[in-house]
């Protein structure tokens, strides 16, 4: 076997690499297979545990500390609006504010991208790769969890806005309404009128704080949904014929958004299937064309 000679500092910096390629390899599958869990009861005078941060991103963040202010005046207010609108169309993940994405953010490049360095300087390119790609975990995170969110809004709007609906037409104002369903059927949706509740409790005009859900958001079903309602508020219409009429159109749209979702999963199926199956039907194939030709092992072999 040949020597490979390594000195201590190469050492080390392999083993972080390796560390650092593992941590991130799991976080990924986390994001990926991991779903989030709604509670069966919610008690909505009591507050919400707060989510646990990364590990990966107290790292970041602690050393981000020092550079937040500069971060924040480089990046501008417009590109900070941008980011509050990510950050509360994932969810608030981890009580994430657009200071503290800054801040992490900064964090990210300095670490990730002195470990970069270190390889590439090392002579270890593809190490120092990677190393690059860790500068973007905590978009990635933010678009895994804006996906989940807007997956989990979409298949609660129908059975919400039926029951509103019945609320409704039972009596209750609009206001009342949202708040008992709300109540009843936990969830992201549910949180997401509850916002618009405490929003229009602090003084916000009910239709911009509809209008607020609709940005926060970015789901063309809810977005259907609030500007239904504001029509019917403009123009009269009975309001509990109107969220009947909305509903149907959601459980349309619902289905037209499963069979897209079907027809993305196709060719996922199809390539793990081939990846599977076809390594061992050539094993299959080339050991029955092997064993079933009759070969002189002799010849082959020298007579041994």
């Amino acid at each position: 076997m040949p020597n490979v000679n390594l000195e201590l500092p190469q050492i080390l910096l392999l083993g972080v690499a390796c560390t650092l390629i593992v941590l991130i390899a799991v976080w990924g599958f986390h994001l990926l297979t991991a779903d989030n869990q709604v509670s069966a009861e919610l008690e909505t005078t009591t507050k919400k545990k707060p989510e646990e941060i990364f590990i990966l991103h107290r790292v970041t963040e602690l050393i981000g500390l020092p550079f937040r202010g500069t971060t924040v005046k480089l990046l501008g207010d417009g590109m900070m609006r941008k980011i509050r609108g990510r950050i509360d169309t994932a969810g608030r993940p981890e009580g994430l504010t657009a200071e503290r994405y800054a801040q992490r953010k900064a964090g990210e490049i300095v670490l990730y991208g002195g470990l970069m360095l270190l390889f590439v300087l090392s002579g270890q390119t593809f190490f120092g790769i990677i190393m690059l790609l860790g500068a973007v975990l905590t978009d990635l995170d933010l678009y895994s969890r804006r996906q989940k969110r807007m997956d989990q809004i979409q298949r609660q709007l129908p059975d919400f806005l039926d029951v509103l609906a019945v609320t409704v037409g039972a009596g209750l104002s609009f206001r009342q309404a949202i708040e008992r369903v709300s109540a009843s059927m936990p969830g992201v949706l549910a949180e997401e009128f509850r916002l618009v509740l405490q929003q229009m409790d602090l003084g916000t005009p009910r239709k911009e704080a509809f209008e607020q859900l609709r940005v926060r958001n970015r789901n063309d079903s809810l977005g259907k949904f609030v500007t239904a309602i504001q029509q019917a508020e403009e123009l009269g219409a009975p309001l509990s014929q109107a969220l009947m009429e909305i509903s149907l159109d959601m459980r349309r749209d619902d289905a037209q958004y499963m069979r897209r979702l079907a027809q993305k999963i196709n060719p996922r199926v199809t390539l793990v299937s081939t990846a599977t199956l076809l390594p061992g039907l050539m094993l299959l194939l080339g050991g029955s064309m092997f064993f079933g030709l009759d070969i002189d092992w002799s010849t082959i072999t020298g007579g041994m």
